[in-house]
């Protein structure tokens, strides 16, 4: 179905095909989170395997990633994009066994260790000193139940330590105490790591992109391994092999049942030879049993080649479904918020200004005069200041000083400006 998808297939698959396939895992390792935060609101028995996520979708991609890379040479997602996975060495087109097995175990074990060392790091790294701007990025998006490990883990290590007395409290201090200089070493030591692999897969994507490697992961790299298309011939040749697989598990399933018939009937045969009542009903019984227990095994072998034709294309599916729910729900809650949003409140008002101190300063009641400290009559405001006071008071000032009573500015009787009420 997605075969070619970038071009024939002798070409070199695309930097964008290659990227796009190593970044289907971690969406769908999302989704499986979000599928089970979902179920665990409805079954809180499920919640549980939320706090193994982790382990849940390392098993989740050996069954995923082993039953493809055993059957044709690609992994999950690779065969989603039409990519399979061959040797560097040239004249070799299938992978190895140990190929495989290598494969299959770092595709499972290298994500999982490194999401645990993050998880490690991030809870760390909240109580511990920072490690420059590498820490900072890292710690940008801190776990949420960090707080909540390091308090159990807390609880752990005082029990373990009250419990110890006499002796045992300088050998407790002493583990203690190189305990904390390990997660502090460990807290600076890992930013630069971290940065030092993702320089190095950014190296490799880039030489890819460029056309200077053959290989876009330092990973596939030490195992000799690069990525190729999928042709159909691979297509045919897969399918062959599994069915040419699932006849002879048939076969070697049902040659029991056929064996034991042959035995009854000759039995049967041989008892003939005493009693001829019996050898009909017999092998009449034989073939029964032998019939129901070949259609039992085919239903069952069946339902499992059903399971394991269709699983691939279900659990993207279901993937979707998820995402579309998600999606559909979010924009639900949001327009059913903005119909119960309340209009924000005004702002404040801006603090009043200090006065300078040189000035006359200003009353408590803004309709006082500066200078008389009376209820303002006749008012006036000064231009260069804006300040408004008694027009007899400002006029004596200003032509007695010529500046303004309260800023200082300079101002002549050109700038007093008498304010008139509107009348009614």
């Amino acid at each position: 179905m997605f075969v070619n998808l970038g071009g024939d297939e002798s070409s070199k698959p695309t930097y964008f095909e290659v990227v796009a396939a190593d970044r289907l895992v971690p969406s769908l390792k999302a989704a499986v989170v979000y599928a089970l935060s979902v179920f665990s609101q409805r079954h809180p028995w499920v919640h549980r395997l939320l706090n193994y996520d982790d382990e849940v979708f390392a098993l989740l991609t050996l069954a995923l990633d082993g039953q493809s890379l055993f059957s044709t040479d690609s992994t999950f997602a690779d065969s989603l994009y039409g990519l399979k996975r061959k040797p560097l060495r040239p004249g070799t087109e299938r992978l190895s066994r140990k190929q495989r097995w290598l494969i299959l175990a770092c595709q499972v074990v290298l994500p999982y260790l490194r999401a645990k060392t993050e998880k490690a790091y991030r809870r760390l790294a909240a109580t511990s000193p920072g490690s420059g701007v590498l820490g900072l990025a890292l710690r940008y998006n801190a776990a949420q139940g960090g707080a909540v490990e390091e308090a159990g883990d807390g609880g752990s290590l005082a029990s373990s330590g009250g419990g110890g007395g006499g002796g045992g409290g300088t050998s407790g201090e002493a583990a203690g105490s190189l305990g904390r200089r390990l997660q502090r070493a460990f807290v600076a030591a890992y930013p630069w790591m971290h940065a030092g692999m993702e320089g190095t897969t950014f190296a490799y994507h880039l030489a890819y992109l460029l056309g200077a490697s053959p290989v876009h992961q330092p990973v596939l790299h030490a195992l000799g391994v690069t990525m190729a298309r999928t042709s159909a011939k691979d297509l045919m040749d897969a399918e062959k092999a599994k069915q040419a697989r699932r006849q002879a598990l048939l076969t070697s399933l049902l040659g029991g049942g056929a064996a034991a018939l042959a035995a009854g009937g000759g039995g049967g045969g041989g008892g003939a030879a005493s009693s001829s009542s019996s050898g009909p009903a017999g092998a009449r019984a034989a073939a029964l049993v032998a019939g129901a227990r070949g259609g039992l095994v085919r239903g069952l072998l069946g339902a499992r080649w059903l399971v394991e034709d269709h699983a691939r294309s279900a659990l993207i599916l279901a993937v979707f479904g998820f995402k579309a729910l998600e999606w559909w729900y979010t924009a639900a809650e949001d327009s059913l918020a903005k119909g119960k949003a309340l209009p924000l409140p005004p702002p404040p008002p801006p603090p009043r200004p200090l006065p300078p101190p040189l000035g006359v300063g200003l009353p408590a009641d803004p309709s006082d005069c500066p200078l008389c400290r009376r209820r303002t009559t006749n008012p006036a405001a000064l231009a260069t200041s804006g300040y408004v006071f008694c027009y007899p008071c400002l006029f004596a000032h200003v032509m007695q000083h010529g500046r303004c009573p309260v800023s200082g500015l300079a101002a002549g009787l050109d700038h007093v400006r008498k304010l008139y009420e509107a009348s009614a």
